[in-house]
């Protein structure tokens, strides 16, 4: 346990601290940190509309696209408090959604792949465009942020 806190933790924080302090930032946190504070820690709760409002979806022509992200939109409004959380793990990296969960800030597209593929750096979420029905696109998303199949560090 003290590997994983000293090393593994501790390592990424020092660099995210490093780039705050590069930026010139870290000296205004430091000074102000209530100011700051909503940046870094989600004050509120996490529901299926906040959740939704994050979801970005580029203008398509493209039917099954809209079809395919409209599963999605039902999907999230559909989620219980849990799922929530998974799906906000799976798509950003972490289960709460501080600032980095802004209106339209995940971006989703629809492509020819047979996986569902979130980038929690870029904060984009990738779909397959072959889902024949909701039922079968729900069970692939619950497969998908239900499963311990990835990590997030």
């Amino acid at each position: 346990m003290l590997h994983n806190i000293l090393v593994k933790k501790k390592a990424i924080l020092d660099q995210f601290r490093k780039g705050l302090s590069i930026l010139g930032l870290l000296n205004e946190i430091q000074r102000e940190p209530e100011m700051f504070k909503e940046c870094f820690v989600y004050q509120g709760v996490v529901t299926n509309d906040s959740v939704d409002s994050s979801l970005y979806f580029p203008p398509s022509e493209d039917k099954n696209a809209q079809r395919v992200f409209h599963m999605l939109q039902t999907f999230v409004k559909n989620c219980n408090a849990n799922g929530l959380d998974d799906f906000l793990r799976f798509v950003s990296g972490t289960r709460c959604a501080a600032k980095s969960i802004l209106p339209r800030r995940v971006t989703v597209s629809c492509e020819s792949t047979n996986s569902i593929f979130a980038s929690t750096c870029l904060m984009e979420l990738k779909l397959p465009n072959y889902f024949r029905n909701y039922a079968e696109s729900e069970a692939a998303m619950h497969s998908v942020i239900g499963g311990n199949t990835f990590t997030t560090g």
